[in-house]
């Protein structure tokens, strides 16, 4: 059959009805291909834009923030307004799994290891010459031999009793060592009691209490006008001395070498009691020069008419002067970390007459923590002037008062005893506690610009020198509370983040908290291993708001403990 004969085109001739339903079908497919297309080029376009959020920042400069919303859903969920605070996670990274992105495992360490103290190891100790004590001093584990696992609580440990009554009473689950209740049972340091030790106030030099061994000192020395506040106490014991002197507003720094009088010092952290594991032997003592107004030594065992009386120099090094001018050679008087002892005497600052105090006068407690530090107000301290101070102090207030919004148990007394502040600067985390009872360790790192732990001093708070690449000198579980600001980003390409992180959870008491405050990419590395350490955590805004990039991180470190045979067969050894 002949097909259709070919029609000349006329575009004024109107197109048939199959012609247009054609061309209606085809328009429609094309809409919806268009359609299709432009939802895909979005889908694409959100997932870059989500893949460069996640991942992107890190690449940005600290000053690019305006664009980027960290808040967990919305303003709504901001920490201020939050009610109560559930510790689930908000934020996070999604990244293809690869072997470097896997999760790490961090397993409990052997009980062996409950009172582990890595830089005071009996063991390691061993290696090094004993003359002037010089194997008690730090000896740090090399990085091959670091702990890659979580120190365990004894089987049966407790929240320790609240404060004031630690000061008298620890849980033996605690602390499972009964050898001190028969070595100075005739000088009434400790009893034991059933689940308890008891702590009678007794020392060496005073079997009948420290209130009254205390009392006849301040015959001798106003104790109560102000104007002494920080104290050191030398071979302190289990620091019955530095507990009986709180009552009195003066703060002890008690120290006392990992001995054979056993956890001497882990009694007195468990008292609720400042204290560091420490020696006197070749290095100085962690602590600027100038620091504290009185020294105590009550049968403590040092030599020091030995050694051309270096102990002594040492200890004038770190008391503030009376108004007596000691010159000699210059040399920096604030280093103290893995620095020689020396047999001269330091040179202090200088002084136009001899009725003015070297260093500059310090004002009488309380008024002394808010009043200009010498150091500050005579410019020693670069960068840092009394308005900057001023501020500072302004701004860990308000600070201080976001953290009670969101971990509300901040401001409920009792609940948290020992704090550590990281990297304290000027003192004003801790001097924003002060009206609670609680007592800060304050560590200025060796590796932070400026060294103000003469300030903190001269505010009358206490504190130390500490590098965390190392560990501490202290015993495991000794703190409540850690704040953590700007640590990870000041140690990063330092030290491995993971091992800085495994320190803290060594001495993070079980159900104690951490706040994390540093750069929000920081803070989800940290938040991936914490949780991989079975702490609790959740990353909150910046109490300015969601567009800083500083956010903050507050953990809990949960409750778990050693099993029961494990601690019965540690017990049967010691004993």
């Amino acid at each position: 059959m002949a097909g259709p004969p070919n029609l000349p085109y006329n575009p004024t001739s109107k197109p048939s009805k199959n012609s247009a339903i054609a061309t209606a079908f085809f328009s429609k497919k094309l809409a919806n291909l268009y359609s299709i297309t432009l939802v895909f080029f979005l889908c694409f376009l959100s997932y870059l834009l989500g893949f460069w959020q996640r991942g992107g920042p890190s690449t940005l400069s600290s000053t690019t923030t305006t664009t980027v919303n960290f808040a967990c859903a919305s303003n709504k969920t901001n920490a201020i307004n939050a009610k109560a605070l559930d510790f689930s996670s908000h934020h996070f990274a999604k990244a293809v799994v690869t072997e470097s992105t896997k999760v790490k495992a961090y397993p409990p360490c052997n009980i062996s290891y409950s009172e582990y103290t890595p830089c005071e190891d009996a063991k390691r100790s061993l290696k090094f010459e004993r003359s002037r004590l010089i194997y008690r001093e730090r000896h740090c584990p090399e990085k091959k031999e670091l702990l890659k696992c979580r120190v365990p609580a004894p089987y049966g440990y407790k929240n320790p009793f609240r404060w004031p009554a630690s000061r008298d009473l620890v849980w033996y689950a605690n602390v499972p060592h009964k050898e001190l209740t028969v070595e100075k049972a005739v000088q009434n340091w400790i009893r034991y009691e059933g689940d308890r030790f008891r702590f009678p106030g007794g020392g060496t030099m005073f079997p009948n209490g420290a209130d009254a061994y205390i009392d006849d000192i301040g015959k001798l020395i106003n104790l109560k006008d102000g104007s002494i506040r920080t104290a050191i106490d030398t071979g302190c014991g289990v620091a019955s001395w530095g507990a009986y002197l709180l009552s009195r507003n003066i703060l002890t720094m008690s120290f006392a070498p990992r001995d054979t009088h056993e956890a001497q010092v882990q009694f007195a952290l468990e008292r609720g009691v400042p204290a560091l594991i420490g020696v006197l032997a070749s290095k100085r003592l962690p602590y600027p020069s100038r620091a504290f107004d009185m020294a105590h030594c009550s049968r403590c065992l040092i030599p020091w008419n030995q050694f051309g009386g270096i102990y002594l120099i040492e200890v004038d090094r770190v008391l503030r002067p009376g108004g007596t001018h000691l010159s000699a050679p210059l040399r920096d008087p604030d280093k103290a970390w893995y620095t020689e002892m020396d047999t001269c005497l330091i040179r202090l600052p200088e002084v136009s007459s001899n009725q003015e105090i070297a260093g500059g006068e310090l004002a009488k407690w309380p008024e002394r923590l808010n009043a200009i530090p010498p150091r500050i107000s005579r410019g020693t301290v670069k960068g840092v002037t009394p308005e900057i101070f001023k501020e500072n102090s302004r701004l860990w207030k308000r600070r201080v008062s976001y953290y009670k919004t969101v971990n509300k148990q901040l401001g409920q007394a009792g609940r948290y005893r020992n704090l550590l502040d990281m990297n304290a600067n000027l003192g004003g985390f801790a001097a924003a506690l002060i009206d609670h009872p609680v007592w800060v360790m304050n560590v200025v790192p060796v590796e932070a610009k400026l060294n103000t732990l003469g300030v903190i001093y001269e505010r009358g708070l206490i504190g130390t020198y500490q590098n965390w690449c190392e560990a501490m000198s202290t015993y495991p579980r000794t703190y409540d509370l850690i704040h953590a600001d700007s640590v990870f980003s000041l140690y990063k390409n330092r030290c491995e983040l993971e091992d800085i992180l495994l320190e803290m959870d060594r001495i993070l008491r079980p159900e104690g908290s951490v706040i994390f405050r540093d750069d929000v990419d920081v803070l989800v590395k940290i938040k991936k291993i914490t949780d991989a350490m079975n702490w609790d955590s959740q990353i909150v805004d910046h109490e300015d708001g969601p567009l800083e990039r500083e956010k903050l991180l507050f953990a809990v470190k949960l409750y778990w403990t050693a099993d029961a045979a494990a601690s019965d067969q540690t017990v049967l050894k010691s004993s």
